[in-house]
């Protein structure tokens, strides 16, 4: 029953939700256990089973909870669906220092920092089981028991007479393929694992909620906001600049928090525009608008220090009547 309530409160909002997106748009939909299996089943009927992009898993979590009955939960689901997954494309994700540091260049190629690859692999070639004879002298008479070189002998003497071999320090080691940082993609194909360290944790985003809404007690805040930086990757995977990005339960409003913070991190680019919905009333006035407004013009966080505004801004608006009653 109550999952059937639950469906039931759902079904109508994803079905106009998927009107609202354009042909090349995309729908993230957070989730825990409780429901993950009945969304699926809407969402495959609602977008079509064919639209399915991804389920990704976000680490909410940095400890484990001692008082859990079974297992300590540390994750949640993001859901993804496109309106056409034929045409829709993430983006890709920007690299970061910690990613261009395994780019060395151990042997002062004029091309820059590289990093090795495996020459081998277990996938079946019928090219890939010749002999390799190191600039040492030594006979590597096969590829690894079980592997298979990853090129032909005539691709493998070209990639070598082009310095894209590494035979090790002494020149007797095992080859590998020379990987350039500058002919890499300049940027990270999304993966499905989204850890704490990189998109943050729910305690991290009840801090940001806390630093600028100043909540009456303990019970009003929210239990289950979510880090703008989780929101930040949603939007640079899913929209481009100036594109429109719609949260319909934006509870807290973290989606406007995190599409301001974008908008100013890249200044020289058009800004994103989001529609944050709220159906509570006091929410929507106190927390929703009021966090949106303090972090685009400025406040005093819990400490008592001025935070400079991040710019832009938006305009508030209420529902009006009804157009249809609950007899259609």
């Amino acid at each position: 029953d109550r999952h059937d309530r639950w469906l039931c409160m759902m079904y109508p909002r994803l079905a106009l939700l998927r009107q609202f997106l354009r042909q090349d748009g995309s729908i993230f939909i957070s989730i825990d256990d409780n429901e993950v299996q009945s969304l699926r089943y809407i969402m495959d009927e609602i977008f079509g089973a064919s639209n399915f992009v991804a389920t990704i898993l976000w680490q909410k979590v940095y400890s484990p909870k001692n008082s859990a009955r079974h297992f300590s939960e540390d994750h949640d689901y993001l859901l993804v669906y496109a309106k056409r997954a034929e045409i829709w494309k993430p983006n890709l994700l920007p690299r970061n220092e910690k990613q261009d540091s395994v780019y060395k260049n151990r042997d002062n190629d004029p091309r820059g920092p590289w990093k090795t690859g495996d020459l081998s692999a277990r996938n079946y070639y019928s090219l890939g089981t010749y002999e390799i004879v190191c600039p040492s002298g030594r006979v590597i008479p096969h590829p690894p028991v079980g592997m298979y070189w990853r090129v032909s002998k005539d691709k493998f003497l070209e990639l070598d007479r082009d310095k894209r071999i590494w035979w090790g320090k002494k020149g007797d080691a095992i080859p590998q393929i020379k990987r350039f940082l500058t002919e890499v993609k300049q940027g990270l194909v999304p993966q499905t694992m989204w850890f704490y360290t990189d998109v943050g944790h729910t305690q991290d985003a009840k801090k940001e909620l806390l630093q600028v809404i100043d909540f009456p007690d303990s019970d009003s805040v929210f239990i289950t906001p979510k880090p703008t930086k989780l929101i930040q990757r949603v939007i640079e995977i899913g929209t481009n600049p100036g594109e429109l990005v719609l949260d319909s339960f934006s509870g807290s409003g973290t989606t406007g928090h995190a599409a301001l913070k974008l908008n100013k991190a890249y200044s020289d680019q058009e800004a994103r525009r989001f529609i944050l919905v709220e159906m509570e009333p006091k929410i929507a006035r106190e927390v929703t608008a009021e966090r949106v407004r303090r972090v685009a013009e400025g406040y005093d966080n819990a400490k008592g220090e001025n935070i400079e505004g991040l710019g832009g801004g938006f305009r508030y608006c209420e529902l009006g009547e009804p157009l249809f009653y609950k007899d259609g």
